[in-house]
């Protein structure tokens, strides 16, 4: 199969179709690469409204600590131990009963871990953050004797509604193990997190590694080199028989002689002798 053309003609317009090839993908290259390659400016934009500090506080009323502690006191083994689903159901804010009904609950289907908490007094919490009516709180609770299971940490969140505070929200944050060779002891949603987390114990969120950024440049620079090897492969050999071509035409002129070939010389007719058999020839 021939690629490129025979016929000079055809193998010069052959030859600009691939420059403008070229010369468009290139620039479709470098459009990408400065459109792609572009970092968000991390300033806000000049008409954004003015940002507002969130104040987080920790600070609880001393007589809403007691009735935060009454509440849990009822709330943690009503739920987790499933011991009163009616209880639980009553101590329970919006977020935790939409979406299911008493009679759930009651068969254990409920937003509630199940987890055999020990104790009948739950006031070790301490606050997340804290407003008038809403309270963010981390618990840690033991297990029972004889049970299999370890200490879990959970997190949850108490509202305030109508002089009464509803345990609004709990899921487990945090389990406590055997310490391990690095004297780890807790394991958490944070160690199952993708890019590797932050060890526990240790503030701070896990150090980003923005490899997205770079992948996508280094597959766009070997895309473009790719078709850049496409597009410059037929040029390549265009190029190549434009030049044999030229230089067979120029062997081809240099062997040619300078002078004119001798033109063929006229023929010449054959004369009869005299007397030959002419017209007026006498017939014996």
């Amino acid at each position: 199969m021939r690629v490129v053309p025979s016929s000079p003609r055809a193998r010069r317009r052959f030859f600009r179709l691939g420059i403008v090839l070229v010369v468009a993908g290139a620039i479709a290259a470098a459009m990408a690469l400065v459109h792609g390659g572009k970092t968000p400016s991390a300033a806000p934009p000049k008409n954004a409204p003015r940002a507002q500090l969130v104040k987080e506080s920790k600070y609880v009323s001393p007589a809403d600590r007691r009735a935060i502690n009454k509440t849990l006191d009822q709330f943690v083994p009503a739920a987790l131990d499933r011991r009163s689903p009616e209880t639980a159901w009553r101590l329970s804010g919006p977020d935790l009963t939409g979406g299911t009904t008493l009679q759930q609950w009651r068969h254990g289907t409920s937003p509630i871990p199940y987890y055999p908490a020990r104790g009948k007094t739950f006031h070790g919490w301490t606050t997340v953050d804290a407003t008038p009516s809403s309270v963010d709180f981390s618990l840690l609770v033991h297990p029972k004797r004889g049970s299999q299971t370890s200490s879990w940490v959970f997190s949850g969140q108490m509202i305030k509604r109508h002089g009464r505070w509803l345990v609004n929200g709990m899921y487990t944050a945090a389990i406590m193990v055997r310490p391990d060779k690095k004297g780890r002891h807790e394991v958490g949603p944070a160690d199952y997190a993708a890019g590797g987390a932050a060890q526990s114990g240790q503030g701070g969120a896990p150090p980003s590694t923005d490899n997205s950024a770079r992948l996508g440049k280094t597959w766009l620079i070997l895309l473009v080199a790719g078709i850049g090897l496409v597009l410059l492969f037929p040029i390549g050999l265009g190029i190549v028989s434009a030049v044999r071509s030229r230089r067979s035409r120029l062997r081809y002129v240099r062997s040619e002689p300078r002078t004119l070939p001798p033109l063929p010389r006229p023929a010449q007719g054959t004369s009869e002798p005299a007397g030959g058999g002419g017209i007026g020839a006498q017939r014996h």
